[in-house]
C-alpha cells in the first residue's frame, strides 16, 4: 500500500500539470524579482539609477501619500457628514410629527401622559429595524425605546445633555456601553413654557457606514498599490533600457582601458546609446590597430637591433685580449661590451613584452627544483655584487623544491627582480633572496634595504611602462613581463615596500610535488655555517 502511495505520488509529481504549476511558479517569482528590482537599486544600487528611482518614488510617494491622506478624510467626512444631516432631518421630522399628533395639549401632559402618547407613537414606528427611536422625559432619562429595552440609568446621553444646554439639536458619534459604533441626535420637543427638556432621541448604528468607508479605502488602497507597480514596471523598463546599457558601456570601456582591445558592444537601439556604442566600438578598433602597430613596430626594432649587438659585442670580446697593452683602448672596449649587454637585456625583454601583448609568449613547462634555478641567478649576480661593493646573500635550504615551470622564464624572472633590489640599493647595502613553504606553495622572496617605494606609487608599479625612478634607465616593462609569467604559472607576485625602507618582492608558486617539500611558514634561513654568501 505505502509502495503504492509513493508511486502515486511520484507520477502526480512528474505529470504535465505539475509541471504547469512549476512553470507558474517560477514566472511569477521572476515577476516579483523584476518589480522589487526598483525598490532594490534604490537601496543598493548609486549613481543615475538610485538618483532617478529616489527622486521618482520620492515625488510619487508624496503625491500618492496626500492623495490617501485627503481621500480618506473626504471618504469619512462625506459618510459620517451625510449620516448625520439624514439622522438631524429624520429627528426633526419625528419630534415635529409627534408634536402634531400630541396636540397642544402636549404642555399640560404629566410624566404618565407623556409615557403613554411616546409609547403609542414608537409602536407606530416604521423604522424600526433601522434605527432606534427613543423618548427623554424632563428629568433626562429614557422612557420608552423602540428596541423594548430601557437604558440604564446609568448610561450616558453626550447629544441629549448637549441638547439641553444649547436648548438646540445635541449630537454624538461615538460607542456605546456594548463597544458598538453608533451615531444618535437628540431633538428636544416643542414646549412654549420653555420649562421641559422632554426630546426625541434617534440612535442608528455606523457599522454599515464604518464598512462602506473601510471598502473606500480598501479600493484606494489597490488603486495605489497598482500605481506603484506600474511605476515598478515602468522603472524596471527604465533600467534595463538605459541604465544597463550604460553600465555594459562602463564595464568595456574599463576592459579597454585595462588593454583589452577585442572587446565589443552589442548594439540594440538606434538612438542615443546606440550612437555611442558606435563609437566605443570604433574607438576600440582603432586602439586595436594602434597597438598592433607599436607592437610590431616594437617586434621589429627589437629584431633589427639585436644582430648590430651581438657584432659589437663579439668584436669588443675578440679586441679586448690579454695582450691590449693600451689601457685607455681596453677600458673603451669594457664599457662598449658593458653597455651591450645591457642594451641587449633591454631588447630581450621588449621581444618579451611584444610576445606578451600579441598573446604569443609560449611557455614550455617542465619539473625542476627551483632552488637550483636560485642559486645559479644569485651565483650570476655575485660578481656584479662585488664590483658595486653591495652583500647579495641567499638562504638556501636543505631539500629540493620540485615546480611545474619554464626553467628560461623563470631565471627571466628572478633576474628582473634580483636586477630591480641590485639597482635600487645603494653601495654597500644588503639584498637577501629567501624561500618559504606553505599549502602546497612555495614564496621566493628578495628583500633589499634601498630607497623603497612611495606608498602612492606602489600600486602601479607593475603597470606597462611604469617607472619609479626615471634616472635608473630601463623602459619599465621588467615587472609587467616578470607578473605575466607568473601569472602564466598559476602563481602571483606581491610587491611590499616603505619609503626610505625597502622593498620585499615575492613570487608564490604552486608546488609540483608537496610531498617532497617541508612545509613551513617561516623563511628558511640556515644556520651560519650553511648561508651561502656570494659577496665573500
Amino acid at each position: 500500500m505505502l509502495e503504492k502511495l509513493k508511486k502515486g505520488l511520484h507520477a502526480f509529481m512528474s505529470s504535465k500539470f505539475m509541471d504547469l504549476v512549476r512553470k507558474a511558479g517560477r514566472s511569477l517569482a521572476n515577476l516579483f524579482k523584476h518589480l522589487l528590482l526598483p525598490y532594490k537599486e534604490m537601496v543598493t544600487g548609486k549613481g543615475i539609477t538610485r538618483r532617478w528611482l529616489f527622486t521618482t518614488f520620492s515625488t510619487v510617494g508624496v503625491m500618492l501619500i496626500v492623495t490617501f491622506v485627503v481621500s480618506v478624510l473626504l471618504i469619512n467626512i462625506y459618510y459620517y457628514n451625510t449620516a448625520q444631516q439624514v439622522l438631524t432631518q429624520r429627528a426633526s421630522i419625528t419630534a415635529d410629527y409627534f408634536s402634531e399628533t400630541a396636540g397642544n395639549t402636549l404642555t399640560s401632559f404629566n410624566d404618565s401622559e407623556f409615557f403613554s402618547a411616546a409609547q403609542s407613537f414608537v409602536e407606530g414606528f416604521e423604522d424600526k429595524e433601522k434605527m432606534e427611536l427613543q423618548f427623554i422625559n424632563s428629568k433626562g432619562r429614557v422612557i420608552v425605546s423602540s428596541s423594548g429595552f430601557e437604558p440604564s440609568s446609568q448610561t450616558k446621553l453626550p447629544d441629549y445633555e448637549i441638547a439641553a444646554q444649547t436648548g438646540d439639536i445635541g449630537t454624538w458619534n461615538g460607542r456605546n456601553e456594548n463597544k458598538e459604533h453608533v451615531m444618535a441626535v437628540s431633538y428636544l420637543l416643542n414646549d412654549p413654557t420653555g420649562n421641559s427638556n422632554r426630546a426625541v432621541r434617534l440612535v442608528v448604528s455606523m457599522q454599515p457606514t464604518d464598512g462602506a468607508v473601510t471598502q473606500m479605502i480598501i479600493v484606494i488602497s489597490v488603486i495605489i498599490l497598482t500605481v506603484l507597480m506600474f511605476i515598478s514596471i515602468s522603472s524596471t523598463y527604465f533600467i534595463r533600457s538605459i541604465v544597463d546599457p550604460v553600465r555594459n558601456i562602463t564595464n568595456t570601456a574599463g576592459a579597454i582601458a585595462n588593454g583589452d582591445f577585442s572587446i565589443r558592444l552589442k548594439k540594440q537601439h538606434d538612438d542615443e546609446i546606440g550612437d555611442l556604442t558606435d563609437s566605443i566600438n570604433a574607438m576600440a578598433s582603432e586602439l586595436a590597430l594602434s597597438e598592433k602597430a607599436k607592437n610590431d613596430f616594437i617586434s621589429s626594432v627589437s629584431h633589427e637591433l639585436r644582430t648590430p649587438l651581438t657584432a659589437i659585442k663579439g668584436w669588443s670580446e675578440t679586441m679586448l685580449t690579454p695582450t691590449l697593452d693600451d689601457p685607455m683602448i681596453r677600458r673603451g672596449l669594457e664599457v662598449i661590451i658593458k653597455e651591450s649587454q645591457r642594451l641587449s637585456g633591454l631588447v630581450d625583454q621588449l621581444l618579451d613584452f611584444s610576445r606578451m601583448q600579441s598573446g604569443r609568449m609560449v611557455m614550455n613547462f617542465q619539473k625542476l627544483d627551483v632552488i637550483a634555478e636560485i642559486d645559479d641567478v644569485v651565483f650570476m649576480f655575485a660578481e656584479k655584487a662585488k664590483q658595486e661593493e653591495k652583500r647579495l646573500t641567499f638562504y638556501e635550504p636543505d631539500e629540493a623544491i620540485p615546480v611545474l615551470a619554464d626553467r628560461d622564464k623563470l631565471k627571466q624572472v628572478i633576474i628582473i627582480i634580483i636586477d630591480n633590489a641590485m639597482k635600487y640599493s645603494e653601495s654597500g647595502g644588503e639584498i637577501y633572496v629567501y624561500t618559504s613553504v606553505s599549502d602546497g606553495k612555495i614564496t621566493i622572496g628578495v628583500r633589499d634595504h634601498g630607497c623603497g617605494i612611495p606608498a602612492d606609487q606602489l600600486p602601479k608599479i607593475k603597470e606597462r611602462f611604469y617607472k619609479v625612478n626615471n634616472e635608473k634607465g630601463g623602459f619599465g616593462i621588467g615587472l609587467a613581463v616578470a607578473d605575466e609569467i607568473i601569472r602564466k604559472h598559476g602563481g602571483e607576485i606581491n610587491i611590499d615596500s616603505i619609503e626610505g625602507d625597502g622593498t620585499n618582492v615575492t613570487v608564490t608558486l604552486p608546488i609540483a610535488d608537496v610531498g617532497n617539500a617541508a612545509d613551513s611558514s617561516t623563511p628558511n634561513e640556515p644556520k651560519k655555517e650553511e648561508k651561502k654568501d656570494e659577496q665573500n
